[in-house]
């Protein structure tokens, strides 16, 4: 037996879900070949008369298709871990004949955890670089708004730190609910609310640059997060504060300067927040995962001591 190949608990996992892991593999090779291929082509045609539209569309597509891979995988992680993985072996009894096979509660637990952990590692990590390659291809040729979330997961090391969230939730919601269908649908559920929670934060997670005057204005790579005028004590006046505009109201600048405004100002992360937030962000993701899987092994101590 190779020394690769997983033993115990491990290699149960791997045997008895492998069609799962071989399709979720297998996907992740299937959009990572997309991208080469059409970002290979895009780049050896490009500047030819060999229709590189085409593949520059084409390109695109499979960029598009992986970023939406990268966005759902935390979401599907959770699911499976949560229900095929944990919920059913309690709900049909299986761990009792496990347990008796000289496996222990927390090794049934690690097993469960690892095995989808490191799947889920490796084919976020494969995703996050090929779309990143690709992307650097089409970047001056393409609208990229490096803030707007599946972007910005789908460019970083966050991606793959929430699908190790998500093996986390997954199990803890497995055990917690022992019912397959219902502990898929609270993982899913939970792990898509962690998402939007931490995206809502995320504009806290680094200090924000404001600039004032005629100089205000931001790059298209910036993160735009408010804008208006300044009175003379410094008081901020915000342009959302004027909208809807009535009949004879005139601009929003008119509407500023009427209240009191004497100088533009705008707060905005500029691109170059975009790794600072990137690590703070994993970094924080990353201590969850690891309360959410010790508080997963406290319930297990705790129910089946």
């Amino acid at each position: 037996m190779s020394a690769l190949t997983p033993r115990g608990m491990p290699w149960v996992v791997v045997r008895r879900y492998r069609h799962v892991l071989w399709a979720t593999t297998g996907l992740t090779a299937a959009l990572a070949l997309a991208v080469a291929v059409t970002r290979t082509w895009y780049v050896t045609e490009y500047g030819t008369v060999l229709r590189p539209t085409e593949w520059h569309d084409r390109l695109l597509w499979a960029l598009d298709k992986s970023t939406t891979a990268i966005m759902f995988l935390p979401l599907l992680v959770a699911a499976f871990v949560a229900g095929p993985l944990v919920a059913r072996d309690l709900e049909s009894g299986t761990y009792r004949l496990l347990w008796t096979q000289s496996v222990s509660p927390a090794r049934w637990l690690a097993a469960k955890l690892a095995v989808p952990a490191v799947v889920a590692t490796v084919c976020a990590i494969v995703l996050v670089g090929v779309h990143r390659w690709g992307l650097a291809s089409v970047r001056e040729s393409a609208y990229l708004e490096l803030w707007h979330h599946p972007t910005y997961i789908a460019l970083g090391p966050a991606g793959v730190a929430y699908a190790l969230l998500a093996v986390a939730v997954g199990a803890l919601a497995g055990l917690l609910v022992r019912r397959t269908v219902v502990a898929m649908s609270i993982a899913g559920l939970a792990t898509g609310s962690l998402l939007l929670t931490v995206a809502q934060l995320r504009e806290h997670l680094w200090p924000t640059v404001m600039t004032t005057g005629p100089d205000r204005a931001e790059s298209a790579t910036d993160w735009s997060l408010e804008s208006g005028m300044l009175t003379a004590s410094g008081e901020r006046l915000y342009a959302k504060d004027c909208y809807p505009l009535l009949p004879g109201q005139g601009s929003a600048d008119q509407c500023l300067t009427q209240k009191g405004g004497v100088t533009d100002f705008a707060v905005h992360h500029p691109a170059s927040h975009f790794w600072p937030i990137q690590l703070v962000e994993t970094g924080m993701v990353l201590a969850l995962a690891v309360l959410v899987a010790a508080v997963a092994f406290r319930v297990l101590r705790r129910r089946h001591a």
